[in-house]
């Protein structure tokens, strides 16, 4: 099976040309795409969506949160999850801005996930109430995003793949990791978490040492650039993988699609 993660900024702009794009990514079995900055009230722009790649089934979550999502007219977010076949899409009832979606099929589940990039703003829970900032909602995301990959876990194989908002380490960033606080300490949760749920972050895995980015900062004049969206894999997985890259930079985003082949169980 072959799988890319894309965060390609702005889906809207670019669903036409989606079809003839897929060759560039590998005509990959499942596509995952964030940032799509589609509201899920734009009937019309969901219709485009789900008919945007013949042959394959759209699964997605999109902003609907009133209180928190209203950065560019709501339409800050937004995942889908492009599939090959029939597969079960479900969206967690936690994630009111189109952060996750979750597709399954016997033995195997695949998250779709663009995780909170964590800011000082005030974020409003689902009472109305405060509840921090939205860098301790981040912290918050990971860890039910982490926790829901071990419940998947009890059935099967599963992936987490996604635009993550945290470098893991001082190989993935350039010119610097960012290591004042909150970043260090979500950053200290993340890797403990995905350490305490079993999952392995499968491109580091294979290349232990390399250097190499998926973000770029488009407005740096020298290179200002992190990796950030990455493939996290159960551990019954980690030997069936045949491939496990970043792919080149393409057109529409400041982000690089990543990409995971890897053996079905059974």
């Amino acid at each position: 099976m072959k799988l890319v993660s894309w965060n390609v900024e702005h889906a809207l702009r670019h669903l036409a040309e989606l079809p003839a794009m897929m060759d560039r990514l590998g005509s990959p079995d499942v596509l995952c795409l964030q940032e799509l900055r589609i509201r899920a009230q734009d009937a019309a722009n969901v219709a485009l969506l789900q008919a945007a790649l013949p042959g394959y089934r759209c699964h997605f979550s999109l902003p609907r949160d009133a209180r928190n999502a209203t950065f560019r007219g709501g339409r800050t977010y937004g995942v889908a999850t492009f599939v090959r076949g029939r597969w079960c899409g479900e969206v967690p009832p936690w994630d009111l801005e189109g952060r996750v979606v979750v597709v399954r099929r016997r033995g195997l589940a695949i998250v779709n996930v663009y995780a909170v990039n964590g800011t000082a703003k005030p974020y409003i829970d689902e009472h109305g109430q405060l509840s921090g900032d939205r860098h301790a909602f981040k912290r918050r995301f990971q860890a039910q995003v982490l926790d829901l990959g071990g419940e998947l876990g009890r059935d099967g194989s599963v992936v987490l793949a996604g635009d993550w908002n945290v470098s893991r380490s001082a190989r993935d960033t350039h010119p610097r990791l960012r290591t004042e606080e909150p970043h260090a300490r979500a950053r200290a949760e993340l890797n403990a978490k995905m350490t305490e749920r079993g999952f392995v972050d499968i491109w580091r895995e294979r290349h232990p040492e390399l250097r190499a980015y998926s973000w770029f900062n488009p407005r740096a004049r020298r290179l200002d650039a992190a990796r950030v969206d990455y493939i996290l894999v159960s551990a019954d997985l980690v030997q069936r993988v045949h491939a496990a890259d970043i792919l080149g930079r393409l057109p529409w985003s400041d982000h690089a699609p990543v990409r995971l082949e890897f053996r079905l169980p059974g």
